[in-house]
């Protein structure tokens, strides 16, 4: 029989290193189960049939620390350098216990 490998919810990398080079960013893929809420009526029957919702973010990793995974999907090129980042936008906060799976993406 063979193991089912696990995937890690961790990537490493040394993010202390990576400066404002958006040229040293990994850029990932990470599947997340998120929280469902549902203020209707309903029976303990289908409650308990219902899944996790799994959600699907794609970005920058800017770290993983402290059980916090940190991404951002749009940043602004310094004027006199292109490969330098400025300032970063649309930021995901994902807490690493609900990362079902993360993933390196090559940027062309």
């Amino acid at each position: 029989m063979r193991k089912k490998r696990q995937q890690t919810k961790i990537l490493n990398f040394n993010f202390k290193l990576l400066g404002n080079d958006i040229t040293k960013y990994p850029f990932v893929e990470i599947k997340w189960c998120d929280i469902e809420g549902d203020a209707g009526w309903s029976d303990t029957k289908n409650l308990n049939q219902q899944i996790l919702p799994v959600c699907v973010s794609k970005g920058y990793l800017l770290s993983q620390s402290k059980g916090i995974t940190r991404i951002f999907s749009d940043y602004i090129q310094n004027k006199d350098k292109p490969h330098l980042i400025d300032n970063i936008g649309n930021t995901t906060i994902i807490p690493t216990s609900v990362i079902q799976s993360i993933k390196q993406i090559k940027v062309l």
